[in-house]
């Protein structure tokens, strides 16, 4: 499992270092390492984690989007969550961190 960050920084996943490092994984061609990805700091947002979907989904494939292969590490994300399921949160379709949409 890669992670992008402890979560317990300044800063922590970003979304262009995320890329990069969902590139490297993809460049893992042996069928019994197949290494997974965590998005840990940085990620509040039911939208910030949505983009992270994205990225997984586009360089690993959809059946990369499991436990074992995709991980969020985000304990702030959780009130989001809480928000958007009761309607309060605009950030679905606002991520707070840079880069582009989600692509669904």
């Amino acid at each position: 499992m890669l992670k992008t960050s402890t979560g317990k920084t300044p800063s922590g996943a970003d979304p262009q270092a995320a890329r990069w490092m969902l590139e490297c994984i993809q460049r893992e061609t042996r069928a019994d390492r197949q290494p997974g990805f965590k998005a840990s700091g940085g990620v509040r947002t039911v939208a910030d984690a949505a983009l992270y979907a994205a990225l997984v989904r586009e360089l690993l494939g959809a059946d990369a989007l499991n436990p074992r292969r995709f991980r969020i590490g985000a304990s702030g994300l959780l009130d989001d969550i809480d928000a958007v399921l009761a309607g309060r949160s605009a950030s679905v379709t606002a991520p707070s961190s840079a880069g582009p949409p989600p692509v669904y």
